[in-house]
């Protein structure tokens, strides 16, 4: 729920029914049109066009859509209205929410939020009032491999482990990481393998991206988060609840992410 394994919830989703297959396609085409509209349609000097297209191939998402999306941001194809809006709220046992959306309608996403929130216990807040709270910052997830170039004709280029000790060590002398933690990832099939948590600043974020590419390391997913500053804990009861509001403001079209406080 922190947002974290945002990226690889939606990679484990490849088998989902069709008409989830369309939402989500709906959410990942707005953020392709929202990152060209912002940096323009050159994936290669544009960052966050870039990430938000690994992100839609990364669920099979067609070309063709992904090309509409980048297009729809200069009004090539269709008439171009959308925008980002934050909205803020508070549940049981000061449980924070930041809800990012990307609406063409204020009035509809506001309403369906306002919804949702108020059927679970939880309200609306002045903007500024919570988003204090949180820092942007950028996440990726890595495995501890280094891609290895075939050595002979028609065989493939693989990626093989390497020290994982001496992969922390060597991460933590770029400039711009600021945490490395281990973690365990599961995929779709139920396999589980060891990976490494990066933080880094907003700042530095795409550069690191950039140099683990160079490095030939095996990036499993990469995104800016909103991280909450203090991390509380919440009684087992409520953490049903929870993740009822996450999912219902998450099956919005309007809706991108949310972020929570809690552990």
């Amino acid at each position: 729920m922190s947002g974290h394994s945002k990226w690889a919830k939606i990679k484990r989703q490849k088998g989902i029914t069709d008409q989830k297959r369309g939402a989500i396609f709906t959410k990942l085409g707005r953020n392709i049109t929202m990152a060209a509209k912002e940096g323009g349609p050159d994936p290669e000097s544009n960052f966050s066009l870039r990430l938000a297209i690994d992100k839609a191939k990364a669920v099979n998402m067609p070309s063709d859509n992904i090309d509409r999306a980048i297009k729809k941001a200069s009004g090539q194809d269709g008439k171009m209205n959308m925008q980002k809006i934050t909205y803020e709220a508070i549940g049981h046992n000061n449980v924070v929410m930041i809800i990012d959306c990307q609406t063409d309608n204020t009035n509809r996403t506001v309403s369906e939020v306002k919804s949702i929130l108020e059927k679970n216990g939880a309200k609306l807040a002045t903007v500024g009032s919570l988003s204090w709270q949180f820092n942007e910052i950028g996440f990726i997830q890595l495995k501890p491999a280094k891609l290895e170039k075939a050595q002979k004709y028609g065989a493939e280029d693989k990626y093989l482990p390497i020290d994982k000790e001496q992969l922390e060590m060597d991460l933590m002398e770029i400039e711009g990481i600021t945490d490395i933690e281990e973690n365990i990832l599961e995929d779709e099939a139920g396999n589980s393998s060891q990976v490494l948590d990066i933080s880094t600043d907003k700042n530095s974020f795409s550069k690191i991206v950039k140099e683990l590419n160079q490095r030939q390391l095996q990036i499993i997913s990469y995104e800016l988060i909103k991280k909450a500053n203090d991390l509380i804990e919440i009684p087992d009861d409520y953490q049903g609840k929870i993740a009822n509001i996450v999912d219902s403001l998450e099956d919005l079209d309007d809706v991108d992410s949310v972020w929570l406080n809690i552990k």
